[in-house]
């Protein structure tokens, strides 16, 4: 209970407090009812920058040459980088006379090739694996999963519907330059349903270990803290420095946002939370209005409270994109476009410097072999980088070396859509302070008889270390285990389970980066490096391309300085 005869404060410590007890979103709205916050901006850029898309061209390469074959060099004199650098700000024709080898055929090395072949270099790529993608990666029906100790073979059924996503399996609507290949490349999107209230939070520690509909959550915390800010601005603590306009502003704010009474400023509960046994069909108490949770209840366990605004972070959405049918269509649809510069199983085993570029030195087929070029840009995670032997400098070196990765790891099933059929949860993803951290709901071919259902999403630390260490069978009865408190009729329902854990994976050994880069960022003379992890967007595609496009604007500047 606030106190009458407090100290009373100003309009800054007061928004300072609704920023602190309700969030940002609540503070905003209060500074815009007090004619505070009438205009909002962001803006952002990434370490490895930022572009927009071009169309391509065709330079020959033979993937068992010993150099890369050139054509003349063009004069195009001296360049000026511009800030978030992309294509059409280099200059056409630069790469004419120049050659760069690509270690790794992830996003961010096609993404290179792309561009490079465009600009005229001579481009070709070495990729360790018999696939495109790195990380982004679809599994489906007879697919094998290698890892270092285990392989699993999927046993989805063959429906083009059924699939996982182990790496990447969402966009963010302002991951541009990846919509913009997308769009480019002819690969089809549709929705991905990120933040579904209707969903679940599941925390051991409160309500007596029940799940709670994602909604009722939302509309409880809302007005109970629109009660408490209500109530705070109704003590003669606050008139000093609030008008009577700013007051009753504020007060009309709180009513709508948190669906308070309007006489008594209380929150007496609301039909935002929805209606007695929501959270099964069937229900017969539509009209019946849910018991209010109290502050105290709400506060009693952080890990609910924490999961409810997730969609707000940034990069999510409530409603994001997907391609259709999985997400390897955007790597398969980069490869079509480069294949011609792509040689498969090569597996790198030297990087070196030359008077007149870089050497690398691969093994194929049993075969060593080595390539030459002016430059090289270096996709290798850094966890198998750091054991390749190589010329780079003692700086570049002990970065890499020191480069942490999360250990993310993912299981999938396949089921009946229970969670449709029976608790009218149409894609989205439930949360648990378990191991298994989230339940992801397909988005994809809803009102189906079967789906495939993310029974998985593992990042915590000693979580994904402890489910990388698993056998495969080992993961499957966990997450039923812990799955079937969050749906009792898990363990009867999913079956045909299938994971990864990117730690465990050859030629990644890990998710994504997690440290940040800065030595990396800059040319080892003609060794240029380039990935998500050297991104200011970790772990998503967006930022694999950022990279690109930074590692080529640095080959731009050294060709024209």
């Amino acid at each position: 209970m606030i106190k009458k005869n407090r100290e009373k404060i100003d309009r800054r410590e007061f928004l300072e407090n609704i920023g602190r007890a309700a969030g940002s979103s609540v503070m905003l709205r209060a500074m815009v009812a007090m004619g505070l916050g009438s205009v909002l901006s962001s803006c952002g850029s990434s370490a490895a920058e930022s572009s927009v898309i071009e169309n391509n061209s065709n330079v020959g390469v033979s993937s068992t040459d010993t150099s890369i074959q050139k054509s003349d060099p063009v004069s195009l004199g001296s360049y000026t980088s511009l800030k978030s650098p992309r294509p059409g700000d280099w200059p056409a024709s630069s790469g004419t006379g120049k050659s760069v080898i690509i270690l790794g055929c992830g996003i961010a090395g096609m993404t290179s090739a792309y561009e490079l072949a465009k600009l005229g270099y001579a481009v070709t790529i070495l990729e360790a694996t018999d696939r495109a993608g790195g990380r982004n990666r679809t599994i489906r029906s007879g697919d094998v999963v290698n890892e270092l100790n285990s392989s699993q073979t999927c046993m989805f059924d063959g429906s083009t519907e059924s699939y996982f996503n182990p790496g990447p399996a969402r966009i963010s609507h302002d991951h541009e330059f990846l919509l913009s290949y997308c769009r480019e490349f002819g690969v089809v999107l549709e929705n991905f349903t990120n933040d579904n209230r209707a969903a679940l939070i599941h925390s051991t520690a409160a309500f007596d270990g029940k799940p709670q509909v994602a909604k009722t959550i939302s509309a409880d915390l809302r007005g109970n803290i629109a009660e408490l800010l209500a109530t705070a601005i109704n003590q003669n603590a606050l008139d000093a420095e609030l008008s009577a306009t700013d007051k009753n502003n504020i007060l009309r704010m709180l009513i709508r946002f948190g669906a308070l009474n309007g006489g008594t400023y209380k929150y007496e509960g609301s039909s935002r939370s929805g209606f007695s046994g929501q959270e099964n069909v069937g229900s017969r108490d539509r009209d019946t209005q849910i018991s209010v949770n109290e502050l105290q209840d709400l506060l009693a366990d952080s890990y609910t409270i924490q999961q409810v605004d997730f969609s707000q972070n940034k990069n999510q959405q409530p409603s994001m994109l997907q391609p259709k049918f999985g997400m390897d269509k955007i790597a398969s649809a980069f490869y079509r476009n480069i294949t011609q510069y792509v040689t498969t199983r090569a597996v790198v085993k030297q990087i070196r410097k030359t008077a007149e570029g870089v050497k690398i030195i691969y093994e194929k087929n049993g075969l060593s072999l080595n390539l030459e070029a002016d430059y090289c840009i270096c996709t290798i995670p850094a966890t198998v980088l750091k054991d390749i032997q190589n010329d780079f400098s003692s700086n570049h070196q002990d970065e890499i070396n020191n480069f942490q990765y999360s250990n993310a790891s993912k299981i999938a099933f396949q089921s009946p859509r229970f969670w449709e059929e029976d608790h009218s949860i149409y894609g989205g993803i439930s949360w648990t302070n378990q191991d298994i951290t989230q339940i992801w709901y397909p988005s994809n071919a809803l009102g189906s008889k079967n789906g495939i259902i993310v029974g998985a999403y593992i990042w915590g630390y000693e979580a994904a270390i402890n489910f990388s260490n698993q056998t495969p069978q080992q993961r499957i009865d966990s997450a039923i285990s812990q799955g079937s408190k969050i749906h009792s009729e898990y363990q009867s329902k999913v079956t045909n389970g299938v994971s990864l854990a990117w730690a465990n994976i050859p030629y990644q050994l890990g998710a994504y980066g997690l440290s940040t880069a800065s030595t990396l960022l800059t040319a080892d003379d003609n060794i240029f490096f380039a990935g998500e992890h050297l991104s200011n967007l970790q772990g998503w595609q967006e930022g694999a391309i950022l990279s690109a496009y930074h590692a080529i604007n640095e080959i731009t500047k050294k060709v024209h300085a």
